[in-house]
């Protein structure tokens, strides 16, 4: 019998990777990326608090924000921001939720299903929250 082991990718603290990433799991990122990440899945991808992104990310699935991103975050699912999150940059996403004491220093585009929207969208800049 061929029990399948769910796979996921940890970029750990202290890392540093240059050049744009691409993944297909579960990805939880604690070190630094110099570059844009892909997630072609629809699995979470996870930025840590120690984690800092120098580039844009493109999510299929939904996106936790608790480090640093200098660029735009797209996902087609949802984007969470936690408190001790700091985001230069556009948030892209159909769903959004942002916790107290996170640092947004971005435009929010909230596009709405097709079935429900068309051509619409609603944008807020800019935004800061601090605590």
């Amino acid at each position: 019998m061929l029990t399948e082991i769910p796979s996921f990718t940890v970029i750990a603290e202290g890392s540093k990777t240059q050049g744009s990433v691409s993944f297909c799991s579960q990805c939880i990122i604690l070190g630094i990326i110099e570059g844009n990440v892909y997630q072609q899945a629809q699995e979470p991808l996870a930025l840590g608090q120690t984690g800092w992104i120098h580039g844009d990310i493109t999510s299929q699935g939904p996106v936790t924000l608790a480090g640093r991103v200098e660029g735009n975050v797209f996902s087609s699912v949802k984007i969470t921001v936690n408190a001790t999150a700091h985001i230069t940059g556009a948030l892209v996403c159909p769903k959004i939720e942002i916790r107290p004491g996170a640092i947004l220093e971005s435009d929010i585009l909230m596009r709405w299903s097709p079935e429900s929207e068309i051509g619409r969208a609603h944008v807020c800049t800019p935004v800061t929250f601090r605590n």
